[in-house]
Parts: structure tokens; sequence; C-alpha cells
């Protein structure tokens, strides 16, 4: 390969593109020193469930987040290829690294890439095609094949996945994502921005943060369970919607849109803001898009249960009744019980929602009574 011009190629989904990525990037470059540097946002990676960002949005992030924050002497020498991210299908790494032959090619990914690389298109092409280098992550256990030589440096044990989660519970992610992406997420609405938008102008701020805590508990609780923490986090973040409305127009709006309750009457007589729940998840389906029936179906029980509960409904259960904003004695132990024993975490919230309600002296509801006495001999 001598005489050859030497290309970095970087590789990624970048599902956002983040500081880790930058510093691997940089830190690759110091490593190989290359004539040229190759930005391969991918279209769909083969191994990976569909982006949560379209291709288009992911390449305009990783200029804002690759190509721009690196130091001149390497931006000059940078480019960002499109030829995988607008291909409309998944690209594999053998057809694209072919594509660039005539060249001396070092692929840098991040160690989670390179640990799945027997699995790649054709594993045995590929290492004959480029020299393989990856970034060590912090706390990681599998290693690389041998083939594959690690960048020198340490870098942030950050994940595009655990940025998207926070950027859905509207969390604070500028230690992890440069500015300019960040305000191209905002601005594009993308990752949740949009539900957190229509939440945060239609909730009470109380409310607001209510949902964002039990939106996080339950993405939590689903990941302990071996839930969908998607599915979680998104009944958590809709399961109030209907909390916009007082009691009376929560009535209204079940009258107005025919919805079905159990004992129906009974809760219009007795304690209308129970409907909140139905009103949440016709919410969730008309303005908000949700067509998952587990997701409707936790949203609806979450309030009352029911006598047969999914895994879902009780994750969603419990997680409103004692996420953080929760100022019930109980509520910290609750949470802890919950990651050990999610039934018995189950048993308790419904204890402590009859005992409330007869220190009221409120009117309990059947589905509620019915569901303590389905768990009262656990």
């Amino acid at each position: 390969m001598k005489g050859l011009m030497r290309i970095l190629v970087f590789g990624g989904t970048f599902d956002p593109p983040h500081r880790g990525h930058a510093q691997l990037l940089m830190a690759a470059a110091k490593r190989i020193r290359p004539d040229q540097i190759v930005i391969v946002p991918a279209y769909q990676a083969p191994l990976k469930g569909k982006p949560k960002a379209n291709s288009k949005d992911r390449l305009a992030m990783a200029r804002l987040g690759l190509l721009s924050s690196l130091p001149l002497r390497w931006r000059k020498i940078c480019r960002l290829d499109a030829r995988e991210a607008r291909a409309r299908r998944p690209v594999f790494t053998v057809e694209t690294l072919g594509a660039l032959k005539g060249a001396e090619l070092h692929f840098v990914c991040g160690q989670d890439s390179a640990v799945s690389f027997p699995q790649w298109r054709d594993p045995s092409r590929l290492k004959s095609l480029a020299t393989w280098w990856y970034g060590a992550r912090p706390g990681a256990s599998a290693r690389p094949p041998a083939h594959f030589r690690r960048v020198p440096g340490r870098f942030p044990s950050i994940s595009s996945t655990e940025i998207r989660s926070l950027l859905a519970l509207d969390r604070d992610c500028s230690q992890e994502l440069f500015p300019a992406v960040a305000s191209y997420i905002n601005k594009r609405r993308l990752y949740g921005k949009e539900i957190l938008l229509v939440l945060q102008s239609t909730l009470s701020p109380i409310r607001y943060e209510h949902t964002l805590n039990a939106a996080s508990l339950a993405e939590s609780l689903a990941r302990r369970h071996s839930a969908d923490p998607l599915k979680a986090r998104l009944a958590g973040l809709l399961h109030d919607a209907g909390r916009r409305y007082p009691p009376h127009h929560l009535a209204a709006y079940v009258r107005r849109r025919r919805l079905q309750a159990p004992e129906k009457a009974a809760i219009l007589a007795s304690d209308p803001l129970l409907l909140h729940a139905y009103v949440s998840a016709d919410l969730a389906r008309r303005e908000f898009g949700v067509s998952d029936p587990e997701v409707l179906c936790a949203i609806k029980r979450h309030t009352l249960g029911d006598r047969r509960m999914s895994l879902l409904d009780r994750i969603l259960y419990v997680a409103d009744a004692a996420c953080l904003d929760r100022a019930h004695a109980s509520a910290a132990s609750t949470r802890a019980l919950a990651f050990v024993d999610l039934d018995a975490a189950l048993k308790r919230c419904v204890a402590e929602k009859i005992i409330h309600a007869l220190r009221r002296e409120a009117w309990i509801h059947p589905l509620t009574v019915s569901l303590w006495n389905c768990l009262a001999p656990l």
C-alpha cells in the first residue's frame, strides 16, 4: 500500500452524533495521520433497527457535530460522504469500502460495533480492504476481534441511545451534544421534542414534571424487567395527557367522544377525574398518533388497574404511583422495591391508593378493589 492515499473512514448511524464520536474521530486522526478523512453516515446500519432521525437530518447533524468540530488542519481534508445515507436502503460496509479502492483505508468505529464485526457482511473480505481501529468504551467487557487496533485515548461513556432517551425526557444534554447539534434537534423537533412541546404547553408545570418523572421511571423499570423501554417511556409521557382538562371538561370529553370506561356512570357521578386515563389514551391515539395497543392499554389502566395487567400495564401503574415527585413517605422504598419485585411494588401501590381513598372517605372504583383482591394472596 506504500504511496497510496491514506484515508480514514469513520462510519456510523450518528443518531445523533455526539462529543464522544468527535473525540474518537480526532484521536484516530492524530494516530493514523490520514491524507483524507471520510465521514459516512449510514442510511440504516444492517445490524440495528431503523434510525429515529431520517438520513437527511443525520447528514446535517454530522456536518454540524463532527466535521465542524474538527481542528482546521483536519477539517481541510475531511468530507462528508452521503452515498450510504442517500441509498434509501441498508448499505453494507463491504460495499462502501469496495467503492473506495485504490487507497490505504483505515476504518474507525466504536467498541460495540467492533465487537459485532463477525456478524458484518463478508468479514474476511472486510479485513483485507482496510486496517481496523476501535475506540474503547469505559466499562465494556467484550473485546473486539484480534485484527482491531485500539485508538489511543479515553472516550466518554455516552451513547446515542442514552442521549435520545435524555432528549425525549427533556433532560439537559449540553455535556453530550455540541450546541449546533442541540439547536438543530430543537428546531427540527427530533427525538420526541414534538411530544414535549405539546405537553409543556397543555399541562401545568407540576403535572409536566410528574410526566417526565413517571416516564423516566417507567423506562428504567422496563429495562430492568425486560420490557420494551421505548413503549414504557412513551406510555409514561402520555399517561396524563388528559390532565390538561379539569374534571367537568373530562366528563364532557368522554360524553362527546362516547368513550367507554368501566362503571362510567358511577365515575361521572362520583369522581370524573378518574376519566383522565381514558381521555389520555384517546388523545394518545388521535393527537399523538399512537397506534400500539400495548401502549394505549397501559395508559388506560394506569389509574384504576385491572384484574389482568400486562407487564407494561404494571410498570406504568407503579411508575405513576412511585416516581420521583411523589411526596408520600413510602415512595422511595417502593421505587427501590419495584426494581427487585415489580408485583410486590404493585401490591403496595394499590394498597396505598385504597388507604388514601378510605382516609378521604372517597368512592373506590370496583376495578381497584378487584385488583387488590387479586393481589392480596401474594
